[in-house]
């Protein structure tokens, strides 16, 4: 019987969302690049390294999972330009035994050994690095969350809320959403969930703003009767959003009350890093805020 942290492990690399089609599409090529020049590498030195060489670099990239999902601790990526930077590196370390002409001695003997040591530390380096960022595009795109989701989203916000009250300052707010896809391939976790919810507020406050500017009155949907704020979960759900279970990718789905009032209160004030699934229903809340909130505000024009 697996353990549950061994089960955990399995579930992490094994996780088909880690490998879509923008993964194998983007990784592709540069992955076999990186492959190719190995084998080559190996043809050329020792065959029988080929052994080794196949398992260990399928190996490597299911473990790369791991770092993808920031399990059991952050990994930050660069994405191409670090990768491509490792592999240049690997490519050069490996060319030096066959165009200097090194000493038949025990001290040609390692230079020859120091040169093939760098050269497969920085392609694996360089492996890992693709491969984490190829792998967190495929997990960000599976949430409906692409390169130009928010671009598109603008679109259908300034389609149906035409006329609505504080209208312009609304949709600019939209374009602070497009930092959050390379927060989440860069590996900040922490930043996706403060910035998501950054973007939903502010979004939020405009849409506050315009609604009480039309009707004073309606200021009871945004405030208690003391004057306070109220907090953002029960403003969305008196505007009439609602965050349905079967709208989210995760089994077990994030509410919006846990998501600000405990997620972003941990991570904002006590320094907590998000796990991935946590990360991803924020990211899911966010996504379906952006896709909802146009249809529930026709309400209120």
């Amino acid at each position: 019987m697996k353990s549950p942290k061994l089960q955990e492990v399995f579930h992490a690399i094994f996780d088909k969302r880690l490998y879509g089609f923008s993964f194998f599409w983007r990784t592709g090529p540069f992955l076999g690049l990186g492959f190719v020049t190995q084998v080559l590498i190996y043809l050329v030195l020792n065959r029988l390294m080929l052994y080794i060489y196949i398992p260990l670099f399928i190996m490597l990239i299911l473990t790369s999972g791991l770092g993808s999902k920031n399990f059991r601790r952050e990994v930050h990526n660069m994405g191409y330009f670090r990768g491509f930077l490792f592999l240049l590196a690997s490519v050069l370390a490996s060319t030096l035994p066959f165009t200097l002409r090194l000493e038949n001695t025990w001290y040609g003997l390692y230079q020859f050994h120091l040169t093939f040591a760098i050269s497969n530390l920085t392609l694996v380096i360089a492996i890992v690095e693709v491969t984490i960022w190829g792998q967190r595009v495929s997990l960000r795109k599976n949430m409906r969350l692409n390169d130009d989701f928010f671009e598109k989203q603008k679109k259908v916000w300034e389609k149906n809320l035409e006329g609505f009250p504080n209208f312009k300052k609304i949709i600019s707010n939209i374009d602070d959403g497009r930092f959050v896809a390379a927060l989440f391939d860069r590996g900040s976790f922490n930043l996706v969930v403060l910035w998501s919810c950054n973007v939903m507020e502010k979004i939020t406050d405009a849409v506050a703003e315009g609604i009480t500017s039309k009707n004073p009155k309606n200021v009871t949907l945004f405030e208690k009767e003391d004057g306070r704020r109220e907090r953002y979960p029960e403003q969305l759900k008196n505007l009439g959003y609602k965050l349905n279970a079967k709208d989210g990718n995760d089994t077990k789905q994030m509410t919006l009350e846990f998501l600000w009032h405990e997620l972003r209160n941990d991570v904002a004030h006590r320094n907590y890093k998000p796990t991935f699934e946590e990360t991803s229903g924020a990211l899911n809340i966010l996504v379906n805020f952006m896709e909802k909130m146009p249809e529930t505000l026709q309400a209120w024009k």
